[in-house]
């Protein structure tokens, strides 16, 4: 096998191991979740071009972050008219702060998972359906035989429950 196809192979396995956590970093600087696949897809043709320059002794994210950064101002500029972009400033602040955070984010996350698992069957599928699956209120209404009114006030019970399970745990762990 050439250092190529080794090299390669290496930045698959980490882009596949991390790419959850550079998508997030990604849609956390800007408005739009279609841009920030694009974007995670620039970035992932970035790294390629510039895997042999990666020290394979540093983290890999905090490098990956850097490029999504670079690709997050190329989206700008080529963005610059819509009104919904964050001022450069707050982006740099939310990039900077990203960075500090992740490993809470990461804990809450696990946290979140196991604080659905502790919901019934339906009330899992109800917030599967609408945050997993992004399915619209209208399919959501008519799958499980809801009126508009009902299944706001379920998914708004459902957020607070998880809210207040992923809570009580980061207290219970010592973590809040």
């Amino acid at each position: 096998m050439s250092d190529s196809t080794t090299s390669t192979e290496t930045l698959v396995l980490l882009l596949t191991q991390h790419q959850e956590p550079l998508f997030r970093y990604i849609f956390s600087l800007v408005p739009r979740e279609a841009d920030a696949r694009d974007i995670l897809q620039e970035t992932s043709l970035a790294l390629y071009r510039k895997f042999a320059e990666y020290d394979t002794s540093r983290p890999f994210l905090p490098w990956a972050y850097r490029f999504a950064y670079l690709q997050v101002q190329k989206h700008r500029e080529k963005s610059a008219r819509s009104p919904l972009l964050f001022s450069e400033d707050v982006m740099d602040l939310l990039a900077s702060e990203r960075t500090h955070i992740e490993p809470r984010l990461d804990e809450r996350l696990r946290l979140l998972d196991a604080c659905l698992q502790k919901l019934t069957a339906q009330d899992q599928e109800l917030v599967t359906s609408r945050y997993a699956m992004r399915q619209s209120a209208e399919e959501m209404m008519s799958r499980f035989s809801l009126s508009r009114r009902t299944l706001f006030r379920n998914l708004e019970l459902l957020r607070q429950r998880l809210h207040e399970c992923v809570t009580h745990q980061l207290q219970s762990e010592g973590l809040a």
